[in-house]
């Protein structure tokens, strides 16, 4: 994680945000001594060479483990999600979508690793969803992902950096001065689901400075105009014109909305939304809507729908074969861009493009990859090393690329770094807690929110840690006052001193902080089994 000069900095920036009376200055010092120990600092993840062994947990395999307080608290609260889930298993739509954002037990990938595969086994399996090349930003990528890069760039893996590179979904940032920069992405099947994808949603920086990216598939050429993609339906000739309109069915895509499916198929909002049977505009990705197209012009096939991103037309003569991404300034997607692949991959090759004088630079922020031809769990991991509640506040294009992101659940673990604070430090969290449910619920209306209460952790390894239990009360009574969901990972483990017991179990690495791939893997199963428990109800 953080060095323990970058986790002075953070608290220091971090006081300053709730306490205005003190300059950051004066706060770093005040708590410099305590802050320098830096208990979450120099994480490196630990894979296991054999992966764990996945079977039903039973109370005697730990004992310690509160198997009774494994339940979600006001899970009623999560019954829009709940809903979606039961709309995929009836067909009524392809997909749900889960964000799930936090520190470094996050960002290592093997909690929510094991816990994608576990509901995309249940529920079907959607892509690897979202991902970053933590590597070429001084950090670690999550087991199942390669990146490799060529060309010049710099990266941004903290909000307490000091450089002029914002910060985006997954809460880090790379960007790069060089036209001739190019990045590889290649998905790994770690965990025993299907990673490959044919749907990009490129998260990147557009303004009349910024690049042009390249899209290519490895091996892949783009020489003639790739075949409508499978999900475009396809309406049968009617040899007797009438004015009764006939149905066809739409999969919803990222970026879509009814104004753009109602230009596709030349029908009004309103035709759309009666024959859905929608109060509203609200529509989310992989949903299954009803078109009314009128036979009279059902002799022709609805153009194919193609993201705004994508350039029909040939390529100058300085690009390679490849989907071009324009980095123009788009009002209606900002800072993200949607490309429909005509093949499924595991690999994906990005370059910048330079097409006039003006374009300097170009900033990536993650990238989604998913599969749109396979209905199931789009599941969405984002984790930063080192970082607290502040860090996603600080972070500009975060809560706006979440809502581009759509979610169903997010799901936020977020809270040990603030607990290896001081006590005073973790007052100024309430606040920070505060602002970012205020934000998700504002601008991403439609998600249920859970929070991951912290787990227990020892000082320097030893020394239990009452702050813990602080912050475990900041989260219960935030999530209270905004109406969000908490699962009680502190409870759940023991309580106060238990992560001496699990790290004797072998579920805990040694700095009494981190856990080990199967204790990851144990809090997935945890989870799973707690958000199941109400599924089924």
């Amino acid at each position: 994680m953080l060095n323990p000069s970058l986790l002075n900095l953070l608290l220091g920036v971090f006081l300053s945000g709730a306490t205005p009376a003190c300059s950051p200055v004066q706060e770093h010092k005040k708590d410099q001594a305590a802050t320098a120990k830096g208990a979450m600092s120099g994480f490196v993840p630990k894979p296991t060479d054999t992966l764990p062994a996945l079977r039903p947990l039973e109370q005697s395999d730990y004992p310690f483990i509160r198997m009774e307080e494994n339940l979600i608290v006001q899970a009623e609260l999560l019954q829009p999600f709940y809903q979606r889930l039961r709309d995929l298993e009836n067909r009524k739509s392809t997909q749900v979508r889960i964000l799930h954002i936090g520190d470094s037990h996050i960002q290592a990938d093997f909690f929510t690793g094991w816990l994608r595969f576990l509901l995309q086994k249940r529920f079907g399996e959607s892509g690897r969803g979202l991902v970053f090349p933590y590597r070429q930003a001084g950090s670690y990528n999550p087991q199942d992902l390669k990146t490799t890069a060529n060309g010049s760039y710099e990266g941004r893996k903290s909000t307490f950096q000091q450089t002029e590179i914002p910060l985006g979904i997954c809460g880090m940032g790379l960007r790069t001065y060089d036209p001739n920069f190019e990045l590889e992405l290649k998905t790994l099947n770690r965990y025993g689901v299907d990673t490959r994808f044919n749907s990009v949603t490129l998260f990147h920086e557009k303004g009349e400075n910024a690049f042009d990216w390249l899209l290519e598939v490895p091996g892949r050429s783009y020489n003639a105009p790739p075949p409508p993609p499978k999900t475009v339906p396809v309406v049968e000739r009617s040899p007797v014109p009438t004015s009764e309109p006939v149905k066809t069915k739409h999969k919803v895509r990222s970026g879509e909305s009814l104004y753009s499916i109602s230009r596709k198929y030349s029908c009004s909002i309103s035709a759309l939304k009666q024959a859905n049977g929608l109060s509203s505009f609200l529509i989310h990705p992989g949903d299954m809507l009803q078109i009314p197209i009128s036979s009279k012009r059902s002799n022709t096939h609805p153009a194919p729908s193609r993201a705004s991103a994508v350039v029909d037309t040939p390529l100058p003569s300085n690009y390679r074969n490849g989907i071009r991404i324009s980095g123009a300034p788009d009002a209606g997607q900002p800072t993200h861009s949607v490309v429909y692949l005509d093949t499924i991959t595991q690999a994906l090759r990005l370059s910048t493009q330079r097409s006039n004088a003006e374009q300097q630079r170009s900033t990536l922020y993650g990238v989604i990859l998913e599969n749109n031809e396979q209905p199931g769990v789009l599941y969405c991991a984002a984790g930063a090393s080192g970082v607290t509640y502040y860090h996603f506040n600080q972070a500009e294009h975060f809560v706006p690329q979440a809502a581009m992101l759509w979610p169903d659940l997010i799901v936020i673990t977020l809270g040990t770094n603030e607990s290896v604070q001081s006590a005073k430090s973790i007052e100024a969290m309430e606040l920070q807690v505060s602002q970012l449910l205020a934000k998700l619920r504002h601008q991403v209306p439609q998600a249920s929110i859970l929070l991951t209460i912290n787990p227990d952790v020892l000082k320097n390894k030893s020394v239990e840690n009452e702050n813990g239990l602080l912050v475990r009360n900041i989260l219960r009574r935030q999530a209270q006052q905004h109406g969000a969901a908490t699962w009680d990972l502190f409870q759940i483990m023991g309580g106060m001193g238990s992560m001496r017991q699990w790290r004797a179990a072998g579920l805990a690495q040694s700095d009494a902080i981190h856990f080990s791939e199967k204790g990851y893997q144990v809090q997935a199963q945890l989870l799973y089994d707690a958000l199941l428990k109400n599924y089924r109800r």
